[in-house]
């Protein structure tokens, strides 16, 4: 545990007050569900990315490849 220092504002932190006993734990468990929403948000966005590449996957995998360094993964030869 550390413990900080944060401002917000008077009527937020009376209902938060009212809403719990315990306000550390109140902001823990706000801070645990905004950092979810946050990863899925982003987990979401990356979704579709490859559609909108130039080439096919094949392509992309065979050219990996050809590359000097992976020659361990040249499985064509």
């Amino acid at each position: 545990m550390i413990k900080t220092t944060i401002s917000i504002p008077e009527d937020i932190y009376a209902e938060a007050k009212k809403t719990a006993k315990n306000f550390s734990l109140l902001v823990s468990e706000a801070l645990k569900e905004y950092l979810r929403k946050r990863r899925i948000s982003k987990a979401v966005s990356s979704f579709g990315k490859w559609q909108k590449r130039d080439k096919e996957s094949i392509e992309i995998v065979n050219e990996l490849r050809k590359e000097e360094s992976r020659k361990y993964a040249n499985r064509a030869d």
